[in-house]
């Protein structure tokens, strides 16, 4: 393939991923417990419509949808990120224990003290950073295998997630809020949960994408790396440190989202084949895509009740996984 056919293909392959997603964007402000009309939708954004159809489509689906496309961008780059650094194609938050110890933290907050909201991204933080600092060590900081990090990564799930019901069950009238806000959830989330989340992932996002060429030589191998100048070792550590942040922030605000990290990234990685500067930039896009599609289904399939966002991305990233594990081919290799 010549440099114009793939730039051609790559502008393609952007252009059709952002249709999809503006396409899903406008279903998302349309769909709910009462459907607006395109014509509706219009008239909300440019003020002519009634006030109800207003705060509908401005104040509860807009933000919501933009929670969903960021925190689901975020997702999508902590995957590929862990995914690339560690050479690992099955290294994502949700299977390294970063999501469930995230959680952890942010309950243990919210059932022993009555905390501001400054303090939930910063716990979520520490928890993640201990659940995935005991997962790589049990998994073995070198030579690190998949199915080694899958079993750990389950291992301190299983712990964590077993810690945090001992304390629900003594987190007395609270219980009921945090076992729906432990399943995942984008609703009720509003401008004021954007506001506060926004710094919290667009700084390490931006970060990320900026640090291109150390991301693209820390795919290569480790002694390759240092001869071409590269502290592997400390940008290993950065690149994981600010993946863990915009994990364990997100979770802090929607509860633990699972298998976003882990499906964006291999359909980005199919897509962009060699091209690993597309890597990241996809990676968010189809986390997003998948997210915000997820989410307009949590809202429709039980109507008129609502399920948890995190419990459909787990029904669809669980057959990836078994997927994974039991494919000859390495997805890394497509």
């Amino acid at each position: 393939m010549t440099g114009d056919d793939s730039a051609k293909r790559s502008m393609g392959l952007y252009g059709a991923t952002v249709f999809l997603l503006v396409l899903l964007f406008f279903v998302g402000l349309m769909a709910g417990s009462q459907w607006v009309s395109p014509t509706s939708l219009l008239s909300a954004i440019d003020g002519s419509s009634d006030l109800l159809t207003r705060i509908t489509v401005l104040e509860l689906r807009l933000p919501r949808n933009l929670l969903g496309i960021l925190g689901g961008a975020a997702l999508g780059v902590a995957g590929a990120v862990m995914q690339g650094v560690t050479r690992n194609s099955l290294a994502s938050p949700g299977l390294t224990g970063v999501i469930a110890s995230a959680a952890l933290a942010v309950v243990s907050l919210r059932t022993l003290s009555s905390p501001g909201a400054l303090w939930l991204p910063l716990m979520a933080l520490a928890g993640g950073l201990l659940g995935g600092a005991l997962t790589f060590a049990i998994a073995g900081r070198r030579q690190l295998q998949p199915e080694r990090i899958v079993l750990a990564g389950i291992a301190v799930t299983s712990l964590a997630t077993a810690l945090t019901t001992g304390l629900l069950l003594v987190s007395g009238a609270e219980a009921a809020e945090l076992y729906y806000w432990l399943a995942g959830s984008l609703m009720g989330r509003g401008w004021l949960q954007l506001q506060m989340v926004l710094p919290w992932l667009l700084l390490p996002l931006g970060a990320l994408f900026v640090m291109q060429r150390p991301f693209r030589l820390l795919q290569l191998d480790d002694d390759l790396a240092l001869a071409m100048g590269l502290a592997v070792g400390r940008w290993r550590l950065t690149f994981l440190l600010l993946a863990l942040l915009l994990a364990a922030a997100l979770v802090a605000f929607t509860g633990p989202i699972v298998f976003i990290g882990l499906v964006a990234p291999h359909i980005a990685r199919r897509l962009a084949g060699n091209q690993i500067q597309h890597w990241l930039p996809l990676s968010a896009l189809f986390g997003g895509l998948l997210l915000l599609a997820a989410d307009i289904m949590a809202r429709q399939l039980a109507f008129p009740q609502e399920l948890p966002v995190g419990m459909l991305t787990a029904l669809i990233g669980a057959p990836w996984l078994i997927y994974l594990l039991n494919s000859r081919t390495s997805p890394r290799s497509a």
